[in-house]
């Protein structure tokens, strides 16, 4: 039992780090893929590159795609906002999984359109997110593995059992999350859905 424990322990923090560091990896390729470009505005096939990129850590073939041979697949949930005034915030949703699509350009990826939210709805977001003056951007990423059908002994898990958590867009089968806030280089966002 102790082995299996130790083994398990192990697994779950190896997880975990492999998590934290596509959430890093993802910020980086989102401040520098449109480094060469006129147009720095991300867009969501960027999106789609960038979550493909950024999970080949733990995802070394296209197991992240279906029939998703360990039972869980990738996300990338990114929410950014634009402070107008004290309580109003441009705010944008965009997202890449590996739930569906077997390439970068084929993934369920979305740049929602920009929205006004309050002060209020920042912080429950994350409160990180709020900024000090007007005209001050903020992003939020999260990286997490998700599943429908999570089977803890295709992760290698002999006693321990991961616990879902809450998403950014409250989706509740997320396992091993990790989240960073960053502020994004100047033009970067808001992103376009094209």
């Amino acid at each position: 039992m102790l082995l299996f424990f130790v083994s398990d322990h192990y697994r779950f923090y190896e997880l975990k780090n492999k998590v934290k560091m596509s959430t890093y990896l993802a910020a980086s390729m989102i401040q520098h893929v449109g480094n060469n470009r006129t147009d720095k505005a991300l867009t969501k096939d960027d999106f789609g590159r960038i979550a493909w990129a950024s999970c080949l850590n733990f995802f070394h073939t296209k197991s992240m795609c279906t029939p998703w041979p360990f039972k869980i697949y990738y996300a990338m949930v990114v929410d950014w906002v634009k402070r107008v005034n004290s309580n109003s915030y441009q705010f944008q949703l965009c997202y890449a999984t590996t739930y569906r699509g077997t390439s970068p350009l084929t993934l369920n990826r979305d740049c929602e359109s920009v929205k006004t939210i309050t002060l209020a709805e920042v912080q429950e977001k994350d409160p990180e997110l709020v900024c000090d003056k007007d005209g001050e951007e903020q992003v939020c990423i999260e990286c997490c593995y998700r599943s429908n059908i999570f089977d803890k002994s295709k992760l290698g898990f002999f006693i321990l059992t991961p616990k879902p958590y809450k998403s950014l867009e409250y989706q509740t089968n997320n396992y091993f999350t990790y989240r960073m806030v960053f502020t994004p280089k100047p033009g970067l966002f808001p992103a376009k859905n094209s």
